[in-house]
């Protein structure tokens, strides 16, 4: 029995992309089933999915309201004669995962996954959060991550968007093509070198939109801006991001940030005080 797959994952709509673009429709035509490895967005995702094939999928640690409340954090399917075993591959509790972040080693992280793998009794494993396609036998286990529709965060670009079309037959190894939906017609083999480390890895799939000179204000950003009101925060920056996607903004700078936080009604006005004092130069 042979059976194709259709892999997607971290679509983040519309949050980080407005709508799926056509060609994942182009790329996974013809699959059996298809997999969505979770940070699905609005659950309508789904739906526009499954005019291509049916949909299995879990829900993942950065989610819009909803999709944590109907989609289960893990699934297990049975295919052709092999257990997968689907997950979005976070930390579930936020400590862990904040420390995990930390580790540039991919060995853990990939102990970790076969492990999770293994205890479902799946030889594969599915899984998407590091927006990185993809595939590796690790312990008996294939670790199979299709990459990212959308970026990491609304300061990021997903620079490749990936699928990935995943076939089961027998007892073979899977047979796993990715294609980069810029160019379908090529399909690619990513070649991720595990020795070099998760930041090597992540930098050639994604880029950044902000310039340096944010860059280097992140952290008092987070710490003085975003966490006092994260959510006129996010939606100012999504305003940028889309500018930037959109092609009419280069990148986001100071004056960009400032000037939006500015103008949101819903920004609270410590907050305002705060950006005015620290970014008037700008």
């Amino acid at each position: 029995m042979s059976t194709t797959l259709g892999l997607i994952s971290d679509t983040h709509l519309p949050d980080r992309c407005r709508a799926l673009p056509e060609a994942v429709f182009d790329a996974l035509a013809g699959v059996d089933l298809i997999l969505h490895a979770g940070d699905v967005g609005e659950l309508s995702v789904l739906d526009e999915l499954s005019r291509i094939a049916p949909v299995i999928a879990v829900h993942g640690n950065d989610e819009l309201a909803g999709a944590p409340d109907v989609l289960p954090g893990r699934q297990v399917i049975a295919l052709a004669g092999r257990r997968i075993l689907l997950n979005h591959g976070h930390h579930p509790d936020r400590a862990e995962e904040m420390a995990d972040r930390q580790v540039d080693d991919w060995h853990p992280k990939l102990a970790r996954w076969a492990g999770l793998a293994r205890a479902a009794g799946a030889s594969i494993f599915v899984y998407g959060h590091t927006h990185i396609g993809w595939a590796i036998e690790h312990d008996g286990v294939w670790l199979v991550n299709p990459g990212a529709i959308a970026g990491g965060n609304h300061m990021l670009r997903q620079a490749r968007q990936t699928v990935a079309r995943m076939t089961l037959n027998g007892g073979q190894p899977p047979d796993i093509t990715y294609l980069d939906l810029a160019d379908l017609d090529r399909p690619i083999a990513p070649a991720v070198d595990p020795e070099a480390g998760f930041l090597a890895a992540f930098a050639r799939v994604a880029e950044s939109i902000v310039s340096p000179a944010l860059e280097a204000e992140r952290g008092w950003l987070m710490e003085h801006v975003f966490w006092p009101a994260p959510d006129p925060v996010r939606d100012a920056l999504r305003r940028l991001m889309y500018r930037c996607l959109d092609g009419d903004l280069a990148q986001i700078d100071l004056p960009d940030l400032a000037a939006e936080l500015l103008a949101a009604p819903d920004v609270p006005a410590e907050v305002k005080n705060r950006v005015r004092a620290r970014w008037s130069a700008a």
